[in-house]
């Protein structure tokens, strides 16, 4: 097999896994068993209460979005831009909340605050959906923001210091060039959160996914959840119309710098670190804390044992799911470096549109699909769910490895040619012995998301496979308090260790060592 029929084999599985069944969700909204018909959009246009929680749902994700980038902002500067004291500590606590299912720090916050009170009636509602949607996903920005601050020319930041004090320099020079990093933090932090089912379901916060999920979960009405999920793929499209536009204005310089400036916090030092302290104990630490006080050891030894079968099958499905990601992460971002066909821009377009959808629309999508009696070797198995796996997270995996990828000196590939190497001896002998540190990380991280994910699970499995974070949800409607909080403490120490072992092995400074 060559090099650009293996690169077209995948771009076309990718296409029938994740487009075909969206493509597929689409066209059904228009054919029912009389033929073509718009009656279910109809149906849409004149249902207030749809309407209603359409306006819920960009509420909160326009008010998250807002938040997230305006405290992502100031703690990007603080951590990557000053010698704060545990700078890295406080960088690795908050991205926490972003690799845990977002319904445990609800369930954090609710174990802690209850439902009565000031407080406890804040949590049920907008309020408690917002804060905890904001402690999810304040990473992404904060993030985002730190990588773009190194890519800042510190030669403008230094010129602008001669006439001018750093918060001077930080609102003439480098927010402004920011700004289209924090344009596309705030889109994907706006369709993150617009997406998002289980924190405001379980808050109590009524959103159109909700109302698509109900249409499919509790009335069996697929053409009517169908339609309710196309105004959330409609965003979608917008919100990746808006990413292109912002990644083609993202251009920096290149700094002539080794080192990227730093600001010199003086006096305000250790106020500024007290008051992250606070922050992040705010954030991570106090949901964390009322899992643990609401939580016995033995009731956390009872939920070991009894739900030993779900963990172990859970485990399994992280595994396969982290493995499959890593083999199509690599192959997908081998496509995209090195351009092996002409397809490979609309390839990677498709990969994040894929992910920008909500688990609920590709779990709709692939029940529409798959759902055949020629198809059930695929429909009524487990395969179902790690294809839901695959494609909502393919471009997590291609990332990584596409990053690996691009700092392998051109070089070697051109030397390996002309030496008379083939395309798989190029492949096996020098990409994958230089990116194989790479791929330990994309495992890592498929791992921890197929680890996570819920909806997709719910909607697709099988009956008789579950996993554990479904488990959760489902104990959640009415088992004991402190069983809950104990499984929601199993499900954060599935989560941690693997990242705990990344940390270990990225600190022995092999992945990047080549930088």
């Amino acid at each position: 097999m060559s090099e650009k029929q293996l690169s077209y084999g995948v771009i076309a599985l990718v296409a029938l896994l994740g487009l075909g069944p969206i493509a597929y969700m689409v066209g059904s909204t228009f054919f029912d068993s009389s033929g073509f018909t718009v009656s279910g959009y109809t149906r849409l246009l004149e249902d207030a209460v749809f309407w209603k929680h359409a306006a819920n749902s960009f509420v909160l994700a326009l008010t998250v979005a807002s938040a997230a980038i305006l405290s992502g902002l100031f703690l990007a500067l603080l951590l990557t831009k000053t010698h704060l004291y545990m700078r890295y500590l406080f960088l690795l606590v908050l991205l926490v909340p972003l690799l845990i299912p977002p319904y445990i720090l609800a369930y954090g916050w609710y174990a802690l605050l209850g439902r009565e009170g000031l407080l406890g009636g804040l949590l049920f509602g907008f309020w408690g959906s917002a804060f905890v949607l904001y402690s999810v996903y304040l990473p992404i920005p904060l993030f985002i923001t730190a990588l773009f601050l190194r890519k800042v020319d510190a030669g403008l930041e230094e010129a602008g210091l001669l006439v001018c004090n750093w918060r001077c320099v930080l609102r003439g020079i480098t927010v402004p060039l920011l700004a289209p990093s924090l344009g596309l933090s705030f889109l994907l932090v706006f369709i993150l959160s617009i997406s998002e089912l289980s924190v405001p379901q379980f808050l109590h916060y009524d959103t159109f996914v909700i109302e698509s999920f109900t249409q499919f979960s509790a009335f069996y009405d697929f053409k009517t959840a169908t339609v309710y999920a196309m105004p959330l793929v409609i965003i979608v499209f917008a919100v990746l119309w808006g990413m292109q536009g912002l990644l083609s204005k993202t251009r920096y310089r290149v700094s002539s710098h080794k080192k990227m400036l730093m600001i010199t916090l003086g006096k305000m030092r250790w106020m500024l670190f007290l008051g992250v302290v606070l922050f992040v104990a705010v954030i991570v630490g106090l949901p964390l804390a009322g899992l643990v006080m609401q939580s016995t050891l033995s009731s956390f030894i009872h939920a070991v044992s009894e739900a030993l079968p779900v963990i172990s099958s859970t485990l399994i499905y992280g595994a396969m799911g982290a493995t499959l990601l890593t083999l199509f992460g690599f192959l997908s971002a081998h496509i995209i470096v090195y351009r092996t066909t002409r397809l490979w821009s609309l390839f990677e377009k498709s990969v994040l549109l894929i992910f920008m959808l909500s688990s609920t629309v590709i779990g709709i999508g692939l029940i529409l699909f798959w759902n055949h009696p020629a198809t059930n070797i695929v429909y009524a198995t487990a395969v179902i769910i790690l294809i839901g796996y695959l494609v909502k997270y393919l471009l997590l995996t291609t990332e990584i490895s596409a990053l690996s990828l691009r700092q392998i000196p051109a070089s070697f590939i051109e030397s390996a040619q002309l030496s008379g190497a083939s395309w798989s001896q190029r492949l096996l002998l020098i990409i994958l012995p230089l990116a194989k540190e790479s791929l330990l990380l994309a495992w890592g991280v498929g791992f921890i998301f197929v680890l996570r994910e819920s909806t997709i699970t719910m909607l697709v499995a099988p009956p008789g496979e579950t996993t554990l974070s479904v488990y959760i949800l489902t104990q959640m409607a009415n088992g004991a308090p402190a069983h809950i909080a104990s499984l929601c403490l199993i499900m954060l120490t599935l989560v941690l260790l693997p990242l705990a072992l990344l940390i270990y092995r990225l600190k022995k400074g092999t992945l990047y060592d080549r930088t």
